[in-house]
């Protein structure tokens, strides 16, 4: 049952990962291969069943490469379905602690209306002899992003709607995720535009630097930050977006300025940015607190933690 578990783990990283790899559709695409892709973290806890997977709170990064030359499987006055697609993705799954990659082929559904425009995937995976995890995932987009349901280039977006969910299920029992934030979601063939900067609070760790250079790394919704328990060094690392390019960052806790020990790229997420500042000793105590990052002069909404 263990390593049943591990296999279901690594592959519902189709829930943080939807993507057609550009080796399994662009080697037979005649026209332009398009990325659909999004980075974020699941909401903190499941909308409806029991997260056997662990991966409420935890980041993941997705995206899905699609022909722009495909023509719909099935189609209608606001929507389209496009079957197969390759899909890839990393997910982190609080079971293994640590990333894991997947990939697969899915259907793609593009619905674009004067109500609201949205991706969804749909996918049967199956994992190992006779143990088969259905994946669906729904994205839900500002209004006027998706101006047609062809595939096409359209431009990148901060943010994905608060109605976006993912759902896994295996043996009849299913789990729904909400999505926590995703910090970018699009349709491109190039570069996009640059990203204002969003941290991310749910999906970040704590980090205790002891005295004889090791390292402990927990989430941090499991406890409060405690930066005056003991002699170690105190990190928190957060995942962001619109951070890697910056020149300066600079971190506030409680309208303190504090150091910040690194920012750039994700070294697992690919969509994802880290920022890693050191909690110092004179905040200890101060409850719940806002942080607040700047990159190269543009602010980030605040997000919050609590200090013991």
């Amino acid at each position: 049952m263990i390593v049943k578990m591990r296999s279901i783990a690594i592959a519902a990283a189709v829930i943080s990962g939807l993507a057609a790899a550009q080796n399994l559709g662009a080697a037979s695409c005649p026209g332009t291969v398009v990325a659909y892709t999004a980075a974020g973290q699941f909401g903190s806890t499941p909308a409806s069943g029991k997260d056997l997977l662990q991966l409420a709170g935890e980041p993941f990064e997705l995206n899905i490469y699609a022909c722009s030359s495909m023509t719909p499987t099935k189609s209608g006055p606001n929507y389209a379905v496009y079957s197969p697609v390759g899909m890839t993705g990393i997910v982190q799954s609080g079971i293994l602690g640590f990333p894991s990659k997947f990939k697969s082929y899915a259907a793609l559904v593009l619905a674009a209306s004067a109500s609201g425009s949205g991706l969804e995937v749909l996918a049967p995976v199956e994992i190992e002899p006779g143990v088969t995890v259905d994946i669906q995932g729904v994205l839900v987009l500002p209004t006027g992003t998706l101006r047609s349901t062809s595939i096409a280039p359209f431009a990148r977006v901060s943010a994905v709607q608060g109605k976006s969910v993912l759902t896994y299920s295996a043996g009849g029992n299913s789990t729904t995720l909400y999505v926590g934030a995703i910090v970018q979601a699009a349709v491109y063939t190039g570069a996009g535009a640059a990203i204002s900067p969003v941290v991310l609070s749910d999906a970040a760790h704590v980090i205790a630097v002891h005295a004889d250079g090791t390292q402990t790394v927990r989430p941090m919704h499991a406890g409060p930050v405690d930066p005056g328990a003991s002699s170690d060094t105190v990190l928190v690392q957060f995942y962001a977006s619109g951070v890697r390019d910056a020149s300066e960052v600079h971190v506030q806790i409680a309208g303190q300025d504090v150091p910040v020990r690194y920012f750039g790229a994700a070294g697992h997420f690919a969509g994802l940015d880290e920022v890693t500042v050191e909690v110092p000793r004179r905040l200890a105590g101060l409850g719940d607190v806002e942080v607040v990052l700047t990159a190269d002069g543009h602010t980030a909404s605040p997000v919050h933690i609590h200090i013991q």
